[in-house]
């Protein structure tokens, strides 16, 4: 009996989609009115019933993009100190947020599925959430070393995030509506937030 054939991993599919993502970020960098899906296959050059197949709406193609983007998320440094890795990881959001990409993500993430109807599909919101999930998931190590080390010794496993956000939240607040400098200030606001959270160690 012959063994049945193979799926390839990969494949035209995942080349499709690929194309798509890609050309659907390169849009996003270039700002300016959303493309319609005929125009973003144009880009992609994908037949336009793939998208419409796949995705329906240019918010699904942006959801997925974010999804997509947060498996290559800045990864969580290991300096040997607490301080010394939410700075680094805090200095490399910054740079990436004012990076093009970093920056268009950064508005997609904070706007995506806002305006879809009830009957979009697949569920946008869902693939937003999936990303910032991701992200801080990304950022976690850091947390789980440092509480291994005894430099969390004030701050409950349950407010892991909360931490993380407290010092994310501001890169994103300047990058997208004050335009402050985005990584200004970095060390005083991350001993302002561990000396709030009463973290011990240095």
């Amino acid at each position: 009996m012959e063994d049945a054939p193979r799926r390839r991993p990969g494949g035209r599919s995942a080349r499709v989609r690929q194309a798509v993502l890609e050309a659907a970020l390169d849009a996003l960098e270039q700002g300016g009115p959303a493309p319609t899906l005929p125009e973003l296959a144009a880009r992609a050059d994908v037949a336009a019933s793939s998208i419409y197949r796949r995705w329906g709406t240019w918010e699904a193609v942006v959801g997925d993009a974010l999804l997509e983007s947060s498996r290559a998320a800045i990864p969580a440094p290991d300096t040997g100190t607490l301080r010394g890795d939410l700075h680094a990881w805090c200095s490399a959001v910054a740079d990436y947020l004012r990076t093009p990409r970093g920056h268009a993500l950064a508005r997609a993430a904070a706007t995506v599925g806002d305006t879809i109807d009830a009957d979009g599909a697949p569920d946008v919101r869902a693939l937003r959430e999936q990303f910032w999930k991701a992200r801080f998931e990304a950022a976690l190590p850091m947390l789980e070393r440092a509480r291994v080390r005894g430099e969390l010794v004030g701050l409950a496993p349950a407010d892991d995030l909360l931490l993380l956000e407290l010092l994310v939240a501001p890169l994103h607040l300047r990058r997208l509506l004050t335009g402050a400098d985005v990584g200004a200030d970095l060390a005083a606001r991350i001993d302002l937030v561990l000396r709030a959270a009463s973290v011990g160690g240095r």
